[in-house]
């Protein structure tokens, strides 16, 4: 008998139905029923009564639920505590998250100077999806992930989480490119051109990219696939090839980044957090600084080829 079949028995008894408590816990009606069984067989005789209108516990169960429910709050109760003492401690430190071509190095930087006694690790995932159940789980304090309008995420409600900047997407052509001294780009000058396009685990760039391509008439011609930032530079740079990049503090030689007209793509940046993490009473000082950051860094270099046009800003 593990902790988890408690929370099996107590799933059951508050949905008082088998089917809603395998709906609840995301499994066959069938598997729920056989592994209730072989929970009941463990407690040594039957803890619900089944009835055409659902289930109702008996009276070993009900001692069951209360003991479990019990057993349950304070181990998670347990769990959070310790991981209060452990991170306080620094024996955890604090571990940062993010996906590439995010704006992670910019928040290890900013934890590092608010936080500069806690150990720090940071963990790069291919996927926004996978970051946030990282943080859900545990095991990560903070991360940023992003998301676009054609392709929302859903954020668990165990995860805390505030915006930070919204930013246009750029387009990198080569120095010396046809279109490279234009203060702006329409998309649809570009419908020519071959494209370098990031995996779509990135966050859903490649698929808003092909749906303003399609709004502005033509479909793109996508080459090269799976491009983080730092190949895609390259394949601009030796392909001939255009690329669609986000604000970056570093300097890409070789490579201009110009807005595109009416900035028909953009993605939202956004901060989340494990709320049991002592690190969840700096958040405050973390979005500040990480604005602060950004602003200073990106919007300020001045190898930087775009302006935000109102899109950048802080979200409260």
């Amino acid at each position: 008998m593990e902790l988890r079949h408690l929370h099996v028995v107590l799933t059951v008894a508050e949905a008082g139905s088998i089917s809603r408590a395998a709906s609840s816990l995301k499994i066959a009606q069938a598997g729920l029923t056989a592994q209730l069984r072989r929970i009941e067989r463990g407690f040594g005789g039957p803890l619900f009564v089944r009835r055409s209108d659902g289930v109702e516990p008996t009276e070993l169960g009900r001692h069951v639920v209360q003991r479990s429910r019990d057993l349950v709050e304070r181990f998670d109760d347990l769990l959070a505590t310790a991981r209060k003492i452990a991170a306080e401690s620094g024996s955890l430190g604090i571990r940062l998250g993010g996906v590439a071509g995010s704006l992670t190095p910019l928040l290890v930087g900013v934890v590092r100077d608010l936080l500069p006694d806690q150990p720090q690790t940071t963990h790069i995932e291919r996927s926004c999806d996978a970051v946030l159940e990282l943080v859900r789980t545990g095991k990560l304090d903070v991360a940023l992930v992003v998301e676009f309008p054609q392709s929302p995420l859903r954020i668990p409600e165990e995860v805390a989480h505030r915006p930070v900047v919204t930013e246009p997407m750029l387009v990198g052509i080569p120095a010396g490119h046809r279109l490279s001294t234009r203060t702006e780009i329409r998309l649809s000058e570009l419908a020519d051109e071959d494209w370098a396009v990031p995996e779509e685990n990135y966050g859903g760039g490649k698929l808003n990219l092909h749906l303003a391509c399609e709004a502005a008439g033509f479909t793109p011609r996508c080459v090269h696939f799976g491009a983080d930032p730092a190949a895609a530079a390259e394949l601009v740079r030796s392909a001939q090839t255009v690329a669609c990049f986000f604000p970056t503090p570093q300097n890409l030689p070789g490579v201009v980044l110009k807005p595109i007209a009416g900035n028909p793509i953009h993605r939202r940046v956004t901060l989340t957090w494990q709320r049991e993490h002592v690190a969840a009473q700096h958040v405050d000082d973390i979005h500040a600084a990480l604005l602060e950051a950004y602003q200073e860094q990106v919007w300020g270099n001045p190898h930087q080829r775009a302006t935000p046009t109102g899109l950048a800003a802080a979200a409260s």
